[in-house]
């Protein structure tokens, strides 16, 4: 009888647009770049492979071991890494309890929660469109979700930024919709946002390990 195999990957794409590296937390087909808000295209092709290589290779890869590679296709440049895992039993970063992954059932749409501290983390079945490029991709562990721009959770809570125009002295509010340039209402110059109201307003993430579960 065939088990289950299970994957740690970390993906960084460059954006399509601005150029600036976007983290990808998770098995997304548009993930938002933080520099310059625009949504970057990620192929399901490009999931097929950066996935399909890790199970090509799991035969030859051992516990503890992994891969890392570049691809480049049609403007679009992504680095990846992959770890093959034991049997699963990754540590919680807040306690290093083992979380209970085989408790989880395929189709399971939930946090977990971990048994000795109560950290949460997300799991759910691996998207649609995964499915269709990868059919051993049934369940992910620690992963984002897809968002829409309307609705990302990076923005919530985020105050806006009073700002003054170079130009005329005029008060300025910057919020997270607002775009890198923007027009002074009042003297018409384009004001470019500097960096650390940028950041303030759209905070940089953090590149981490994801999982997902492979049948057979």
């Amino acid at each position: 009888m065939k088990k289950d195999r299970y994957g740690i990957f970390k993906v960084i794409a460059t954006c399509t647009s601005c150029g600036k590296p976007v983290v990808v937390n998770g098995p997304l087909a548009g993930p938002i770049c933080p520099s310059c808000r625009k949504t970057l295209d990620i192929p399901p092709d490009i999931w097929k492979s950066i996935l399909g290589s890790y199970i090509g290779n799991y035969g030859r890869t051992s516990p503890g071991e992994g891969d890392e590679g570049t691809i480049i296709s049609g403007g679009l440049t992504i680095k990846y890494s992959t770890v093959r895992l034991p049997p699963p039993d990754p540590a919680c970063p807040t306690c290093e309890e083992n979380w209970d992954l085989l408790s989880v059932e395929d189709g399971a749409d939930r946090r977990m929660v971990c048994r000795k501290c109560g950290r949460k983390a997300e799991t759910y079945p691996a998207p649609s469109w995964l499915g269709e490029v990868v059919p051993q991709a049934k369940q992910t562990f620690f992963a984002e979700r897809e968002v829409r721009r309307d609705e990302n959770d990076v923005d919530a809570g985020i105050k806006p930024v009073a700002l003054s125009c170079p130009q005329c002295g005029a008060g300025l509010l910057i919020t997270t919709e607002s775009e890198r340039l923007i027009p002074c209402k009042y003297c018409n110059v384009d004001v470019y946002l500097p960096d650390d109201v940028w950041l303030r307003l759209h905070p940089s993430k953090q590149a981490k390990f994801w999982m997902v579960r492979f049948s057979g």
